[in-house]
């Protein structure tokens, strides 16, 4: 009798149907991996391309922010240059009325009231820290009545002839009559034929300083006028 196992045995049958249990066990393993596979492939696909699309849709407002902040920044830059340019066109015009304005600033001094009507007057300013304004004109001389052969020299002595025809030279400046001046200083300017005098009216309303050259051969001439911030400057 022989030993073989027939396929039709018992034992045959019971190989068979173990070989094909584990092969049905491997396929469902193997089934269950690819689906988890599958599944985890859809969640996170899906994830990203939803994180695509927000950073895409992220770039596209902050482009669109950035677009309008340059267009922001663009109309600055042009309303800036625009008010610079009014600016400038501004300090041109002032610019070129401000001698116009010097012209009629003589009206602003009380102290130069009565001379505002003479023709002529040219006021300027002053590099010296106590004088306000600087007036100049071609005043007349003030003929002398002395004789005067060879050169002269001024005289600041009360009562001499010399002395009364320069202060009538002063008042001629001024525009202020004997009666309602005060000579608060005749002196020498640096040369014995030029001198220089601080007045006021009586009233003090401001002080004045007036240079005046004696003219050979003429008499005495203002030459410039000065109106002071304070008496002894």
């Amino acid at each position: 009798m022989s030993n073989k196992q027939s396929p039709y045995s018992r034992s045959g049958r019971y190989e068979k149907k173990r070989r094909s249990t584990k092969v049905l066990t491997w396929l469902v393993g193997a089934g269950s991996v690819f689906m988890v596979l599958l599944v985890g492939l859809m969640i996170f696909g899906g994830e990203d391309q939803k994180g695509q699309a927000k950073d895409t849709k992220s770039q596209e407002v902050s482009m669109e922010d950035q677009g309008q902040n340059d267009d922001s920044q663009a109309e600055a830059d042009e309303n800036s240059e625009e008010k610079d340019k009014e600016a400038t066109d501004k300090q041109a015009e002032d610019t070129e009325e401000q001698p116009e304005k010097q012209q009629v600033s003589i009206g602003e001094f009380e102290e130069l009231k009565p001379i505002e009507d003479e023709k002529g007057l040219k006021i300027e300013k002053s590099d010296d820290p106590n004088v306000e304004r600087v007036i100049t004109k071609d005043w007349p001389v003030i003929p002398t009545e002395m004789d005067t052969n060879g050169e002269h020299g001024i005289t600041y002595q009360s009562g001499t002839q010399d002395y009364e025809e320069l202060k009538q030279a002063i008042r001629s400046a001024v525009g202020l009559s004997e009666d309602n001046i005060i000579y608060w200083d005749v002196s020498n300017r640096g040369h014995h034929q030029k001198a220089k005098a601080t007045v006021s009216d009586k009233n003090k309303t401001g002080y004045l300083r007036v240079q005046i050259d004696w003219i050979e051969g003429q008499g005495y001439k203002p030459v410039k006028l000065e109106i002071l911030k304070n008496k002894n400057g």
